[in-house]
């Protein structure tokens, strides 16, 4: 089948041209799309600039800000200018739809088509809103989610303990795939080094890149790196924003010179700064959610670097059975001492140790774009 597609987020946290995670995954997802030749209408419901989409048509329909249940009821009205917007854009050949707490829009606009409808899930999101912000109305949000994934005729979650969870939830087994984060390999692999801070240059850098939220290990990394800053001379370059800064901040003054912490970046960057690192940092805790997907390990395996990494369940998932010299148990500050010790001392070559190269080609997001143009029934066509 040939035709549009309408690629959908109604979720009011993810902007068109943001740097956290979810914008960068809806965005990867579209180019390559466009570079296996589907066509999509990208309807995003937060404002922002829409230009990184082309060669697709993409527009913002810009919905409802308010926070409690005043917001939690505005979004589920909003579903209704959302639909209106896909009708008014269509007839579309099937509907790829980023699963949104309060989202109802893009499974009316599939069914009332009778088109293919997937929907990609990235998290429980209604015990995720629960655990993590206030949210009034809980039982809507895990209706409205469970209905959209049961009307779905595929469901790619991002990993096989999602999974799991979403079939015990009663969404059909038959009908989910594992689809877990991506990375353009070619731009990863390829990114020309970026000039490491003026502080750090000289000596061995570890790097950390992504949001500073509690279990991505922040307060863990600082203290394991004074541990290590005492046996081997090194430097800590932490590039992102979040609630974990302050800590940095006491870092930085304890170890002048040694700690540089600059914020959140666009990521088109971010491929010439992991090649800039010598080791990449992704030291999860133990309590850290074990059904997303690392976004930040699966960039590093991209660009080739040596990998640094605690082994919780979601890198271990995302590793599929390799074993890189780099993982250490989580929030053990003299297990992570030692695993450093030695992938410095391996070097560069501690980047390939332990991966094989079918594991890279499998994260590259036009791999993971086929899966989805094929759930979709839409055809691929050669892209100029």
């Amino acid at each position: 089948m040939s035709g549009r597609v309408a690629y959908v987020s109604a979720d009011p946290g993810i902007a068109p041209d943001g740097t956290k995670g979810a914008s960068v995954h809806f965005r990867a997802m579209a180019g390559a799309l466009a570079r296996i030749g589907v066509d999509l209408d990208v309807f995003l419901v937060r404002q922002g600039d829409v230009s990184a989409f082309a060669p697709h048509r993409a527009r913002t329909v810009p919905g409802p800000r308010a926070s409690g249940l005043a917001g939690e009821l505005l979004q589920l009205a909003h579903a209704e200018t959302l639909l209106e917007a896909l009708r008014a854009a269509g007839p579309h050949a099937a509907v790829y739809e980023r699963l949104s707490l309060f989202g109802l829009g893009a499974m009316a606009h599939a069914l009332a088509l009778g088109v293919p409808f997937v929907v990609e899930v990235n998290a429980p999101l209604w015990r995720e809103a629960a655990a993590f912000r206030d949210l009034a109305l809980p039982n809507a949000a895990r209706g409205v989610c469970l209905d959209v994934l049961r009307a779905a005729d595929r469901v790619f979650a991002v990993s096989r303990v999602l999974a799991d969870e979403l079939v015990r939830e009663g969404v059909a087994g038959t009908r989910i795939e594992v689809l877990g984060n991506g990375a353009d390999v070619a731009t990863f692999r390829g990114a020309r080094a970026a000039q490491k801070p003026p502080a750090l240059r000289g000596r061995p850098t570890l790097l950390f890149t992504g949001s500073l939220k509690p279990w991505h290990g922040i307060e863990f990394l600082l203290r394991a790196f004074a541990a290590l800053r005492a046996q081997r001379p090194c430097g800590l370059w932490i590039v992102g924003d979040g609630p974990e800064s302050s800590a940095i901040g006491v870092a930085r003054r304890a170890f002048p010179g040694d700690v540089v912490h600059d914020g959140a970046v666009p990521h088109d960057r971010i491929p010439e700064i992991l090649q800039a690192a010598d080791v990449v940092v992704a030291p999860y805790s133990a309590t850290a959610p074990d059904y997303f997907s690392p976004l930040k390990v699966v960039e590093a395996l991209a660009a080739g670097r040596p990998l640094l990494a605690s082994r919780v369940p979601c890198v271990v998932e995302t590793l599929a059975g390799h074993s890189p010299m780099g993982l250490f148990a989580p929030d053990d500050v003299a297990d992570f001492v030692t695993t450093a010790i030695g992938v410095l001392d391996a070097g560069p070559r501690a980047g390939s140790a332990g991966i094989v190269p079918s594991l890279v080609d499998e994260l590259d997001w036009t791999t993971k774009a086929r899966h989805v143009a094929a759930a979709l029934g839409v055809a691929e066509a050669a892209r100029a």
